[in-house]
């Protein structure tokens, strides 16, 4: 895994949600989300398998995560699809403690929510 630049993660800390912006072609789109920070220094994105957003990963992995009323400190990454067995136990105790009101209410729950593709679970990592 390739870590996010650490100047950008100090800024992150404290912050509720990451900016996170994805592509199409020539247009962009933007938007808040919740997030996690986990070693070795990577984002973890949890979002709906039928979001647009996830529709653009999947398509192009290319990410940017800026934090929010700060845009010059921002991220280039690359998104990568977590399947449910490649989930740590100590990452998915993180992961339900923060989504658990968004299907994740426990580590089992999130494991079959990605596993059905309901979910899909994103770790950004540097580009």
């Amino acid at each position: 895994m390739q870590q996010l630049p650490t100047e950008f993660l100090k800024a992150l800390a404290g912050q509720e949600e990451v900016l996170v912006t994805s592509r199409e072609g020539s247009s962009r789109g933007t938007v808040p989300m919740w997030f996690i920070v986990a070693p070795p220094g990577v984002v973890y994105l949890f979002s709906f398998g039928f979001s647009e957003k996830v529709r653009r990963w999947r398509s192009d992995p290319w990410v940017r995560l800026s934090v929010p009323g700060e845009p010059a400190l921002s991220a280039e990454g690359t998104a990568y699809f977590v399947e449910p067995d490649e989930i740590d136990d100590a990452v998915a105790a993180l992961i339900v403690e923060r989504w658990s009101m968004q299907g994740a209410p426990t580590i089992q729950g999130l494991r079959r929510t990605l596993r059905d593709r309901v979910h899909a679970l994103v770790r950004v990592e540097g580009s």
